[in-house]
C-alpha cells in the first residue's frame, strides 16, 4: 500500500483529527485519497481513506487501463497465479506485537455516523481456511468494537460464513487472521467473490507480493495491522445498525464475537479505512460482479462490448451493458443473462455499442430516441433480489425489469444517430 500511494496524489491532511465522526466527515466531503497524519489520541498511527474511491485508482492498482477493467478481471478469474511463503521475519509487520490486546486503546476504530455511536472497522480482511478442503478465503468484513480485545463481525452466507458453520457444528471455533492496511489489487480480491477461489492468488495475477504463514493462514507481508484470533462458535451479540451501499441503514442483527488473540503491526502503521455507504464502498462492491455479468452476456452474444454497474444504482441494482445487435430479441437475452448473473440485480438496461455507458447523459439519450416502452420493456414481479434495497421491504422480494434501448434491425441505422458535423 505505502508504494502505491506514493504513485498517486494524495490528500494530506496535517492537522490533529478526531476518529469521532471528524476523519468520516472529510471522507464524505471529498472522494479523492486522504492521507490523515496526526490522529488524536494514537500517536504513530496515520489513517488512509478513499484508496480505491474510482475505477482509475483501482485500474492504476492492477496495472490495467480503465477501460479494460472489466475484461481484465474477467481474465484474471481464469488465471490466478501461485504467490510465494517467506520466513515470517521478513513481513514488516512483525516487528511489533501485543497480547489480548484492548482494542480500543491499540487501534483508531473510527465512529463513522451520529445516530448510533459504535467503534468500527470498515476495511478489515479476513483470511481464513475451509476446515474440510484447507481452501483459503479472503474477504472484507466489517467490525464493531464490542468491548476489550473483541469485536462482533458481520458474516454474510459466503465463504467465511461456509467455514463458520462447518467449524460450528464440529463444535470448533473458526480461526482468522484480519488484515488491514492493504495494497488496492489485494482489496479488489477480497471484494470478489468467485466459486473456489483462494482471493490472494487472484491478486498474484495483477501484483507481485509474498506471504508469511501465521497460524496456517497465508498473509501477506506488506499488511499494516494484523490481528490473530478466533470466531468463537458459540456466542452472538447485536451488530449495528450500519449504514450499506445504499446509504440508508442495515438492520440490527446477531452477530457472531471474534476475539483478538494477538495484535502485529508495522512501525508508524497506517490504518486503512472505507466510509459506509460511500463512493469506495459501493464501488469495491460493485466492481467485482462485472466480469461475472460480462461473462454471462458473452453466453448470450460474443459482440458484448461493456458493462457496468452504475453509481446511481448502488454499484449493485442496476447495471448498463452494451452489445452489437445481431438479432431481434437479444437485448432482452442479455438483459435476462445479466439479472441471472448477479441476483441482487433491479434493472437492466441495455444500449447499442456507440452509447457511452459511463455518461448517464449517453444511455438517457438512447432511451429518450431508441425505445418505445410497449416493446422495449420487460417487468419480471416478485422475483428474490438485494435485501439491502429499502423498497423490498428488506425481504429481498422485489420487481425487476429490463431495457432494451437498441436500434430495431428493421430501420435505418442513421436514423439514430446523432449528426456528426465535418
Amino acid at each position: 500500500m505505502r508504494e502505491f500511494l506514493e504513485s498517486i496524489e494524495v490528500q494530506r491532511v496535517s492537522k490533529r483529527v478526531s476518529t469521532k465522526l471528524e476523519i468520516s466527515e472529510y471522507l464524505r466531503r471529498y472522494t479523492n485519497p486522504i492521507l490523515f497524519e496526526d490522529v488524536e489520541g494514537y500517536p504513530g498511527f496515520r489513517i488512509v481513506g478513499n484508496l480505491c474511491a474510482s475505477r482509475a485508482l483501482i485500474a492504476k492498482g492492477l496495472g490495467v487501463p480503465e477501460d479494460e477493467l472489466t475484461s481484465a478481471i474477467a481474465s484474471a478469474l481464469e488465471k490466478p497465479r501461485s504467490y510465494e511463503i517467506i520466513d515470517k521475519e521478513r513481513a514488516p509487520f512483525m516487528e511489533n506485537f501485543k497480547r489480548n490486546p484492548e482494542l480500543l486503546e491499540c487501534l483508531p476504530l473510527l465512529m463513522y455516523y451520529r445516530r448510533m455511536e459504535r467503534f468500527y472497522t470498515s476495511a478489515t480482511i479476513v483470511l481464513a481456511r475451509d476446515p474440510e478442503t484447507g481452501r483459503q478465503n479472503a474477504s472484507f468484513h466489517r467490525m464493531m468494537y464490542v468491548g476489550g480485545n473483541r469485536f462482533a463481525v458481520r458474516i454474510v452466507p459466503r465463504d467465511l460464513y461456509s467455514f463458520y458453520r462447518k467449524n460450528a457444528e464440529a463444535g470448533c471455533d473458526t480461526p482468522v487472521v484480519i488484515i488491514c492496511g492493504s495494497h488496492p489489487s489485494i482489496c479488489l480480491a477480497a471484494a470478489t467473490s468467485y466459486p473456489n477461489l483462494n482471493e490472494l492468488q487472484l491478486t498474484r495475477a495483477f501484483h507481485k507480493f509474498s506471504c508469511v504463514r501465521l497460524g496456517g493462514i497465508d498473509v501477506p507481508i506488506n499488511s499494516e495491522v494484523v490481528m490473530m484470533g478466533r470466531i468463537l462458535q458459540d456466542e452472538k451479540v447485536e451488530e449495528g445498525p450500519f449504514v450499506d451501499l445504499t446509504g440508508t441503514w442495515d438492520a440490527i442483527r446477531q452477530e457472531p464475537v471474534l476475539e483478538v488473540e494477538g495484535l502485529y503491526m508495522r512501525r508508524d502503521p497506517i490504518w486503512q479505512v472505507i466510509l459506509p455507504g460511500g463512493e469506495e464502498h459501493r464501488l469495491l462492491m460493485g466492481l467485482p460482479q462485472e466480469p461475472r455479468i460480462y461473462r454471462a452476456v458473452q453466453n448470450i452474444t460474443p459482440e458484448v462490448r461493456r458493462v457496468v454497474l452504475t453509481p446511481g444504482g448502488c454499484n449493485w441494482l442496476h447495471a448498463i451493458v452494451s452489445i452489437r445487435k445481431r438479432v431481434e430479441g437479444e437485448g432482452k437475452n442479455v438483459g435476462l443473462a445479466a439479472l441471472a448473473a448477479h441476483p441482487s440485480l433491479k434493472l437492466v438496461i441495455v444500449v447499442d455499442e456507440d452509447i457511452d455507458i459511463h455518461d448517464p447523459m449517453s444511455v438517457e439519450w438512447a432511451i429518450a430516441t431508441r425505445l418505445q416502452p410497449s416493446r422495449g420493456i420487460v417487468i419480471i414481479p416478485d422475483t428474490h433480489g438485494s435485501t439491502i434495497d429499502p423498497s423490498s421491504g428488506k425481504t429481498g422480494l422485489t420487481g425487476k425489469w429490463i431495457i432494451d434501448a437498441t436500434i430495431p434491425l428493421d430501420r435505418k441505422k442513421e436514423d439514430f444517430m446523432k449528426v456528426q458535423e465535418l
